[in-house]
């Protein structure tokens, strides 16, 4: 069984179906009575504010025990399971209008098809992640500390040593140096790896909220979020993962 669960906060995605299933995150009203909560069972759904996509994670790698498969996309951005010939670039992001949604693939396909789709590229490849941006100047620490605080950055990776030293070469060569970056923490992959992965993450930024004071800003209170999506780089190639990048639909006027 295949479970990609598409995160949400203000409205019902436009697209669900068996295979893509809506959570929603935080601790607002829900959107309707019948919908996912991440802020049920085994939760951080409080911390939403802060850590983003990674409360609905959270929620996955703790109660989510039936799928052998699991994932995230966004209610605005869905992970392109069919290649078509305008998301040929290598970074590609294709962004597109909610009416122009309803009329791709991706879409209209059923659910057993994409099933099907999605266990195919699994059968060869440890991960689904996002077709990465490769940046053309700078890499991803670089990047981080661009736009958001460099003492955050540079607690994490202390952090990593502290914790998980073998680390240390990949921290160089796929942050310090790497320069490219699968984005949004959009990813498929078993549902082992989905929880080790998640496991390691949560061991890093939970000790990192405890040696932080979190910005005020709204967008920069984003923190555990902002770092996530570069620290999934991070584990994803360490661990030397056969990793299919595929594009992604961003729908722009939601």
């Amino acid at each position: 069984m295949i479970k990609i669960f598409i995160v949400t906060h203000k409205e019902n995605p436009v697209l669900s179906n068996d295979i893509l299933v809506p959570i929603q995150v935080g601790t607002n009203e829900s959107i309707t009575n019948t919908i996912l909560r991440d802020n049920t069972q085994d939760n951080i759904g409080n911390k939403n504010s802060n850590y983003c996509e990674l409360t609905a994670a959270y929620w996955i790698w703790k109660n989510e025990k039936e799928a052998d498969y699991v994932g995230i996309c966004h209610y605005r951005r869905y992970l392109n399971f069919y290649n078509d010939w305008y998301n040929l670039k290598p970074s590609a992001q294709k962004k597109i209008k909610n009416e122009d949604f309803k009329n791709t693939k991706l879409y209209n396909v059923s659910s057993e098809k994409l099933e099907k789709k999605i266990a195919s590229i699994l059968s060869e490849y440890d991960v689904i992640l996002c077709r990465p941006y490769k940046f053309k100047k700078g890499s991803l620490t670089q990047n981080y500390c661009e736009d958001h605080r460099k003492e955050d950055w540079d607690l994490t990776k202390q952090i990593i040593l502290e914790k998980y030293p073998e680390y240390k070469d990949s921290i160089t060569q796929f942050l310090d140096e790497g320069t490219l970056f699968h984005m949004g923490n959009m990813m498929v992959s078993s549902k082992e790896k989905f929880d080790n992965y998640y496991a390691w993450l949560f061991s890093i930024l939970f000790e990192l909220e405890s040696r932080v004071t979190i910005p005020e800003d709204a967008y920069q209170a984003r923190i555990f979020g902002f770092i996530s999506e570069r620290l999934i780089n991070l584990y994803m190639y360490h661990h030397k993962f056969k990793i299919k990048g595929i594009p992604s639909y961003k729908i722009i006027d939601l």
